[in-house]
């Protein structure tokens, strides 16, 4: 399992994202933080980015099909990674094993 972190530029609706993606089977939960604020140092000034960013969970072997649809969707300029669960319980294992498309 991990969470898939998604750095969608602000003009898009993170909403509909992740409608799309739990409608599919692609994700199992998502939080969304609307307008989320970055810093980054780009030829030595800082620059300030806002964005929406979702915090989805589900299986590994689902990242490169939501990477995919993302591209697709929204363009190359999408940001996304993802880090590793490395211990959940119960409840929360069912729930990602059982709102996600079968591998």
């Amino acid at each position: 399992m991990i969470n898939v972190i998604i750095y969608l530029d602000k003009v898009h609706d993170a909403k509909v994202l992740v409608e799309i993606l739990l409608k599919e089977g692609l994700i199992a939960n998502a939080s969304i933080d609307n307008e989320n604020i970055s810093y980054r140092i780009e030829y030595n000034e800082m620059i300030k980015n806002v964005n929406n960013v979702i915090t989805a969970q589900t299986k590994a072997l689902l990242f490169s099909l939501i990477e995919k649809y993302i591209k697709e969707k929204y363009g190359d300029n999408v940001q996304i990674y993802s880090v590793p669960i490395t211990q959940a319980n119960t409840s929360f294992d069912t729930l990602v094993r059982n709102n996600t498309n079968k591998i």
